[in-house]
């Protein structure tokens, strides 16, 4: 699970994975589990194609935005734009007809395009390269005394630029085995490289570098920039591992080419295309891993554990690959950039101390490692009491308990319910900004074949959040709905404080 995001930085992907000694491939499955199911911390050219903020900054056009569209549509989009306020929000209603099949994104009521292929997103592109050319031209050496509307113009192109690329890239996420979506989204992604670092990897590198005596002065002399100051400060931050400006451009503008990027998309692709004989049907890693971790039968857990591992080892090679492109690029880089540790890089983006989690990990090296043993043991003897469960495996870890629910499996309408009664009882805005996402298609629910793994919430700034689950039924999707809403409202009400600074670190 994540909240996606968009924020103009080179690719970085962050993942975690546990490798089990009794499986062969657990090497493939610890990638496919962290990389799908984690939805992979991408984060693309001076642009973040996921979730944190790195050490450069290009535009910061997080997961977000929506272009202003004709009549209506471009209203609603202004009201929910830089200067949003949560007033924009409305009560919403049951709509019994939406909920009764599981929905799938309309993007294009939100986004105002026809499809990815629509000629306005070229013109958009085209239009946006001239701005940032005229950005660049106008504030590159300025900052020390035009900080304020420099900034105002990089909101401005962070809205619409973004707009286009969540667009593509939502739609994208549903259709990966599409050719030519993915050629699409490839060309869209090379020109986007192209003009944000020659004429965008100046302002984040000038920015850092300015002088504090030029910074206060503009603060004092401009109240309005103190709306800024998280923004400002989240930028500065990195002054200390910042490359040459032509580095910086040379590592952007690449970045749809080389390095690790590419090869993570192919790998999240070759994922997408796996799929497991089961019961006689044939069906994608994330439906055959619900049956898996949903089974209260302790044998048809282990012999889908077995398929799993089975189909995973037609990856293993790219699998490899990918993991050996993240691990030594993220070395490389981190060693460039001179940070203290191999994680330093993800800390500053989160604006958290080396410290903190370094005493994070020693607690779950130590007193982690002791309440795993204790909870491991209680579930198995959970299990053991209510399953008959002798053995306790590897395909057990997940096992459902048979423990707070009599139902087994839940339909969309009944998942909604449940999301929407807890939600109520908490705050009545919140289970009503649940009941709008959910009426206004804002949740592409079902488990596909050529749709991305594992669920996340993507911000959509100026049009509201957009969700991707892999729906099947079970309790855990329940939890996911509920889980993922909950960004979705904080998004909503985020909005008031600009695309600039209504994305929250990971942590």
């Amino acid at each position: 699970d994540s909240t996606k995001s968009f924020s103009f930085k080179r690719c970085h992907l962050a993942c975690s994975f546990h490798i089990a000694p009794d499986h062969t491939t657990n090497m493939a499955m610890a990638m496919a589990m962290a990389m799908a199911r984690a939805s992979a911390v991408l984060v693309h050219g001076t642009t973040k194609v996921a979730f944190s903020r790195g050490a450069r900054i290009a535009p910061v056009a997080r997961r977000s935005v929506c272009v202003a569209v004709a009549g209506k549509k471009e209203e609603s989009a202004k009201k929910l734009g830089r200067r949003a306020s949560t007033s924009a929000l409305k009560a919403v209603a049951v709509d019994e007809s939406e909920v009764s099949a599981p929905p799938r994104w309309d993007l294009e009521r939100w986004f105002g395009f026809s499809d990815p292929f629509d000629a306005k997103i070229d013109s958009e592109m085209t239009s946006l390269e001239g701005k940032c050319k005229a950005f660049m031209e106008k504030f590159q050496g300025t900052l020390d005394t035009k900080l304020y509307d420099a900034i105002l113009a990089y909101e401005d192109i962070d809205q619409v630029l973004t707009s286009v690329l969540t667009y593509v890239m939502l739609s994208s996420d549903t259709q990966l085995a599409n050719d030519k979506m993915s050629q699409r989204k490839a060309v869209l992604m090379q020109q986007y490289s192209g003009f944000s670092a020659n004429y965008l990897t100046f302002f984040g590198l000038q920015l850092a570098a300015l002088e504090d005596d030029a910074l206060a002065a503009q603060l004092k002399a401009t109240p309005a920039l103190k709306k800024y100051e998280p923004f400002i400060d989240d930028v500065r931050r990195s002054k200390p591992y910042n490359l040459s400006q032509e580095v910086e451009r040379a590592l952007s503008v690449r970045a749809a080419f080389s390095g690790k990027s590419p090869v993570v998309e192919f790998y999240g692709k070759e994922l997408s295309y796996l799929n497991f004989e089961w019961e006689g049907e044939t069906v994608p890693l994330e439906v055959i891993l619900s049956k898996m971790g949903s089974s209260k039968d302790a044998e048809y857990r282990r012999n889908a554990l077995k398929v799993v591992n089975e189909g995973l080892k037609k990856i293993e090679r790219t699998a490899a690959l990918s993991l050996n492109m993240v691990a030594g690029d993220w070395f490389a880089e981190n060693q460039e950039r001179k940070f203290k540790e191999l994680r330093s890089s993800r800390n500053l983006s989160n604006n958290v101390p080396d410290e903190v989690v370094d005493s994070l990990l020693q607690a779950v090296r130590t007193t982690g490692v002791e309440q795993c043993k204790k909870y491991y043991t209680l579930k198995r003897s959970v299990l053991k009491a209510t399953q008959g469960l002798e053995t306790f495996t590897w395909a057990d870890r997940n096992a459902p308990l048979s423990i707070g629910s009599a139902s087994e499996s839940y339909t969309w309408a009944e998942a909604v319910e449940m999301v929407r009664s807890g939600y109520n009882k908490f705050s009545p805005t919140m289970g009503d900004m649940f009941m709008q996402m959910v009426n206004e298609k804002r949740i592409d629910v079902p488990a596909e074949k050529g749709k991305t793994g594992g669920a996340y919430c993507a911000a959509a700034f100026g049009c509201g959040p957009f969700q991707l689950l892999n729906f099947t039924g079970t309790q855990r999707d329940v939890a996911t709905l509920a889980h993922e809403s909950g960004h979705g409202c904080h998004n909503m009400l985020s909005y008031e404080q600009g695309i600039l600074q209504f994305h929250p670190p990971l942590t």
